[in-house]
């Protein structure tokens, strides 16, 4: 029954997640707000919902190893697994803009945290990821937020004034219509949005309860096999949240938008480390032992390789999704047995 339950759980969590989505674009399409921001912000956002909504329940209820095992399980999954298995069933090429800032940032996001980990040790302070690191996290990803913003609005902007020099070309450009757009009048009113505010509130109530029963019965099920939390955050609660990055990848792959597949990865990982660890780190320090430094090297190293395969071929073939596949499987037989 408690498996049963912790299934329920997670399609809480992640339809929670969906609806959360697919309401909030809605509402930015209404006010004009570009696609690319919608996809960064919004989809971005969403789809690392549910690792949130996991990691705040787990720091509220006193599971921090269940946290940091969260996040780590959910990296390696995405950068090794996901990515690996995409690449074989189609070759993706890496276009400029990840792999000269959006793999870089993630690569430094992986770094920061063994180092977060291991600065106890190597400079004699406390043996914590206090919350002066996770507020660093949280600055990084500001960072990361506002360029990847200005970069996208500076590509919207190219692309709007391409199109009104087609438009004016074909003969079909319309005076009184791009006044309009650029007097904000044609935005709707409020009221003709409130099914999607109400999906908005619904989703996100359903990504808290959501994550809620996942660390209830995720923490029952490891008590009754004698598992320790760590291990069932990096394994069962690790994979399952992952699961709406991997849905979309597959629907992207599908339509042959390999891009969207590395981007929502690299995204989401980044995500995570920055802005949910770090909120996590931020609202209760967590105590570091000798697990949790070994996760934090395993997915700086998982996101090393794959970011510079990446960065150095551009491409991402199925000789090195076969690659990341088979190191995936040795590292969960090596969780998993303890080995």
């Amino acid at each position: 029954m408690i498996y049963l339950l912790l299934l329920l759980s997670f399609v809480i969590l992640i339809k929670g997640a969906d609806v959360f989505i697919e309401a909030s674009a809605k509402v930015a399409k209404a006010f004009k707000i570009p696609e690319l921001i919608i996809g960064i912000v919004i989809v971005g956002f969403g789809t690392s919902l549910p690792e949130f909504a996991v990691n705040m329940a787990a720091v509220t209820q006193g599971s921090n190893d269940m946290a940091v095992g969260n996040v780590v399980g959910s990296n390696v999954f995405n950068i090794l697994f996901i990515v690996g298995a995409i690449a074989l069933f189609k070759p993706m090429i890496i276009d400029d803009k990840l792999a000269l800032f959006d793999f870089p940032i993630a690569i430094v996001a992986a770094a920061l945290l063994p180092f977060f980990a291991l600065d106890g040790r190597l400079l004699a302070m406390d043996n914590n990821l206090t919350r002066v690191d996770g507020l660093i996290l949280i600055l990084v990803f500001a960072y990361f937020c506002k360029e990847t913003i200005r970069r996208s609005l500076e590509d919207q902007k190219l692309h709007d004034k391409k199109m009104l020099i087609y438009e004016i070309a074909e003969g079909t450009f319309s005076l009184n219509k791009h006044l309009l757009k650029k007097s904000g009048k044609d935005k709707p009113h409020m009221k003709h949005l409130f099914k999607e505010f109400i999906l908005i509130a619904v989703g996100l109530t359903a990504v808290v309860k959501g994550g809620d029963m996942v660390i209830e019965y995720a923490s029952q099920i490891a008590e009754s096999f004698g598992m320790s939390k760590h291990l069932v955050g990096l394994t069962i609660v690790g994979v399952g949240t992952s699961l709406p990055e991997f849905v979309v990848c597959i629907m992207a792959a599908k339509r042959g938008q390999q891009g969207i597949v590395v981007g929502n990865v690299v995204g989401s990982n980044t995500f995570n480390i920055l802005f949910t660890l770090g909120i996590s780190m931020f609202v209760k320090p967590i105590t570091v032992d000798h697990a949790m430094i070994l996760d934090s090297v395993n997915v700086g190293i998982a996101t090393v390789i794959v970011g510079s395969v990446a960065i150095l071929n551009k491409k991402i073939g199925r000789f090195a999704g076969a690659i990341f596949i088979a190191v995936y499987a040795l590292y969960m037989y090596s969780v998993v047995t303890g080995a």
